[in-house]
């Protein structure tokens, strides 16, 4: 008997009927403890000692628990009353796609839509194991914002008399075991040849189930239509199915899907959806809008894996494709990390966004875009598990793994200050580098646990760095760079994961001053590829994998790849995809503007600048640069607009203050060894001796010094502490460092005024970034002063000291005037004009700054940052 209406289920009070079928009745309830619309699956009572329908029940609970997708219905909980056990689920408002079909044929571009995210739903469940089975349009209902969702996830219903009002589209299960062969189960009209002969089944009955629905959506009209249900089973069996009504662009993935041979049809869901890119591709570059103009190379690609996918069973293809994408936003000026995962299907890169923070992203490549991972704010150092599944990052101290559908929030493998990239082998164990002092590589399961250490650095050979390993095909072995001050030291060395810090220095493989990547090939001599660069040109050299040892001669495949520090900009798949992308040293070119943001002049050509600092007098800037030779300063002569490397040494020098008369600029530097930067002095001249200023085991970066020439003012960072201001009293016969302020918020890009008697800085306190005002040298002598008045950051004193400016968080430099005194009194933030700088967002360092008479020297974006070239089946191109 069907329950009626306000009939109440614990906490749910039934609303309406919804719809029935083999396993019983479906219901609207209101979760009357949640306050929410839900819907109810009930097993009806007479089926109460049915154990096989109660066992099919319980699995369908069971299923649709372990599915977490946007695309498919959730399922809130299984409860029993009264005899009979029901299903709380989703409540999924809208029509279902068969409700749509029956009004006519789905437009190409509207299809393509529904098509991609039934795709991405039956995606998902097959990567937990999980077929569908019952694929139709009575199971995928449209919302009416857009989205679709798939339900009756692992159903299998009981065999019930025809549907009365002869609908195939909602025709019943014919029977009721899904895993035994000879029994069959689905629905007629989307059934598979195998399922409708009884045969065991797998993901390719999916696959079929999912063309006849698109060609119902694209025609109206049943692919598979007979008067009973046996009529309809012996068209499935015996009929080829007819695609010559669809669009001809349509048809070879319709042919594909609809092949009566599972073994001649596609194999991955996957595949189906990167066709209907490829469709969509076309569909979309008539929109004059559109962001990715690469129809070519998309055409090309499409060609390539069409051929792949229908003659992979026999002969690969003997072809390379080159395709380009460009990334989401501006990766300036910090480089990308690139990460192919192993079955070449998805690339990881990191890109800065107009918030100033640098994120993972994902881009599949049956993808148009890519989508941001969340939880990955100031990630660096994407890398993969073996199975393409996880995907591991570094951020601060953390070693930490993200699912790459996106489902869950990342996970910490370990706690390790000054972490580096990781590589993950076929065993669980994740190896990865650690640039703090004694450091070395590392190596830790990736389920977590203790950490065990693989190597030290050796400061004999006046090593900085032990990083980017990447594992050799028996998961014991990896090769990783050992970074070294002297460029002769540095290079390509074999580690293995049972290594330990005493072990012998082994035999160096080869010279490069960049991590390397090795890729298997039957059919090279030794076994495969190790790829690496040679300037900016990145080689492919035979490896013999049982000698451990480079054969023959490198051959160039890629030229002017980019770099920064030991990484090299490319990555490659043991599927045969690589990815590289150019160096993104010319991205910005400083340039002047007046006080209304009229542009009057540039200094210099176009360099990957950062962290401007103009002397006392105007006449030269100091600035860090990333190039080929290190990361250095550079000092740029205002008149000549010349430019000169200040530090040479291998090591990163960054953040430079000048001292108040000009001659002097105290920078940071991770020169011992470390990622811990110390203080070091130098004068302002090229060939001036440099000295260590300050040194412990925490983060220092300078960022003021006061114009007496007493203070210099600074960034402290310890890990698990937020950032804060401390200062030493330079003029003191041994100076200590002074704490000036430390709270639970982080504290940053702080600046002494004119007179000494105050600070400005940034700060998090409020949630969001906003500018302060601070007595010194005690910050809690009065109250801090609230400059800006809807976020700001980045803030400068004028010279003269009688205003702040600031660049507000829509990127505008905002003047405020300001009355030093008791009380520190603050006018009206008045906006400039809107300032074209490069996207940046670090605690110790500016991309601006101002003179005495007013002139602002602004980094700014010379060109968008070059694309990432993708190269399919790289290695073919090596044959000819």
């Amino acid at each position: 008997m069907p329950l009626t209406i306000g009939t109440q289920l614990g906490s749910h009070e039934i609303t309406a009927l919804l719809g029935k079928g083999g396993m019983g009745e479906v219901y609207r309830a209101r979760d009357l403890k949640l306050k929410r619309e839900v819907a109810i699956k009930i097993l009806p009572p007479e089926f109460a000692q049915d154990i096989d329908r109660i066992s099919r029940f319980q699995r369908e609970a069971e299923v649709l628990a372990s599915l977490n997708h946007p695309n498919i219905a959730n399922i809130y909980d299984l409860e029993e009353q009264g005899g009979s056990r029901y299903l709380v689920l989703e409540l999924v408002e809208g029509e279902t796609l068969a409700d749509r079909i029956a009004r006519g044929p789905i437009p190409v571009g509207e299809a393509l839509k529904i098509a991609k995210q039934i795709c991405q739903a039956l995606e998902g469940a097959h990567e937990k194991g999980i077929i569908h089975r019952d694929l139709k349009p009575a199971n995928v209902k449209l919302t009416p914002d857009g989205k679709i969702k798939v339900l009756d996830f692992g159903l299998a219903k009981a065999q019930e008399r025809e549907s009365p009002d002869g609908s195939l589209s909602n025709s019943p299960t014919i029977s009721t075991m899904a895993s035994q062969p000879g029994v069959i189960l689905g629905t007629p009209a989307y059934m598979s040849p195998e399922q409708a002969r009884g045969k065991m089944v797998d993901k390719r009955a999916d696959i079929w189930a999912f063309g006849v629905i698109l060609h119902e959506m694209l025609t109206g009209h049943r692919l598979f239509e007979g008067e009973t249900v046996p009529d309809t089973l012996a068209a499935v069996l015996e009929r080829e199915p007819d695609v010559t009504n669809v669009p001809a662009k349509m048809r070879p993935l319709l042919r594909a899907c609809l092949k009566k041979d599972p073994n001649q049809r596609l194999h991955d869901i996957a595949d189906a959806m990167l066709l209907l890119e490829i469709e969509d591709v076309q569909a979309t570059a008539a929109n004059p809008g559109w962001l990715w103009p690469a129809l070519a190379a998309a055409g090309l690609l499409g060609m390539l894996i069409l051929g792949f996918l229908h003659f992979r069973e026999t002969k690969p293809l003997d072809v390379t494709a080159r395709f380009e994408m460009t990334l989401p936003y501006e990766s300036f000026p910090f480089g990308t990390y690139l990460a192919l995962s192993p079955d070449g299907r998805y690339l990881a890169f990191t890109a800065t966004e107009p918030d100033g923070v640098q994120r993972l992203w994902l881009r599949a490549m049956e993808a148009i875009q890519p989508r941001m991972i969340p939880g990955t704010d100031d990630s660096v150092s994407p890398f993969w598990s073996p199975d393409s599944k996880w995907l591991g990052f570094v951020v601060g101290g953390q070693v930490k793994k993200v699912e790459v559908t996106g489902n869950s929030p990342p996970v910490t493998v370990a706690e390790v200050p000054n972490a580096g990239m990781g590589a993950w082998n076929k065993d669980g164990i994740i190896v990865f580098g650690n640039r703090a002092a004694n450091g070395g590589l590392t190596r830790v399961a990736a389920s977590g646990g203790a950490l065990t250490k693989l190597t030290s650095i050796d400061p004999n050979r006046k090593e900085i760095g032990h990083s980017f390993p990447a594992f050799l095909p028996d998961g014991k072995h990896f090769v990783y760079i050992r970074s070294s001050s002297e460029p002769s030291l540095t290079g390509i060395f074999i580690g293995s994961i049972d290594m330990k810090p005493e072990d012998p220095l082994p035999q160096m493989l080869v010279q490069t001053n960049y991590g390397a990547v090795f890729v298997a090939s039957p059919a090279v001599e030794g076994g495969g590829w190790l790829l690496y660069l040679r300037g900016s040109t990145l080689m492919a050299q035979p490896f013999d994998v049982n000698a451990m040892k480079l054969l023959g001669e490198p051959l160039p495949i890629a030229e002017s790849v980019g770099a920064a520090g030991s990484a090299g900009f490319f990555s490659a798949s043991p599927s045969g995809a690589l990815a590289y992308r150019p160096t993104t040293g010319v991205t910005s070119i400083l340039s002047w503007f007046d006080r209304q943001g009229k542009p009057i002049g540039t200094l210099g050509g176009p360099e990957a600048y950062s962290e401007l600092a103009i002397s006392p007098d105007g006449s030269q800037v100091a600035a860090f640069r990333r190039d080929r030779v290190g990361e250095d300063l550079w000092l740029i002569d205002v008149k000549r607009a010349s430019s000169a490397r200040l530090t040479t040494d291998k090591a990163n020098e960054s953040y430079p203050v000048w001292s108040p008369d000009g001659i002097q600029i105290v920078f940071g530097s991770n020169r011992n060894g470390t990622n811990v930067f110390d203080l070091y002095r130098k004068s302002a001249g090229v060939s001036g001796q440099e000295e260590l200023f300050l040194k412990d085991d925490g983060r220092k970066l300078p960022l003021d010094w006061s114009r007496d020439g007493r203070f210099l003012l600074y960034l402290y960072e310890r890990q698990g502490q937020k950032s804060a201001l401390w200062y030493l009293p330079i003029q003191e016969k041994e100076p200590k460092p002074v704490k000036y302020l430390a709270t639970q918020f982080n504290e940053s890009n702080a600046r002494f005024s004119p007179d000494g008697r105050w600070v400005v800085y940034a700060s998090d306190i409020s949630s969001r970034s906003e500018v302060y005002v601070s007595s010194f040298p005690d910050a809690t002598a009065a109250p801090a002063v609230l400059v800006s008045t809807e976020g700001g950051r980045l803030p400068r004193w004028r010279r003269d000291g009688k205003a702040l400016y600031y660049l507000s968080l829509d990127s505008k430099l905002t003047e405020v005037e300001v009355t030093p005194g008791s009380p520190f009194k603050v006018g009206v933030p008045k906006a400039l004009f809107e300032a074209p700088v490069v996207q940046f967002n670090d605690p110790a360092g500016w991309p601006w700054d101002v003179t005495d008479d007013q002139r602002f020297l602004f980094n700014t974006k010379q060109q968008s940052s070059p694309p990432v070239t993708v190269v399919i089946n790289w290695q073919a191109s090596l044959k000819k």
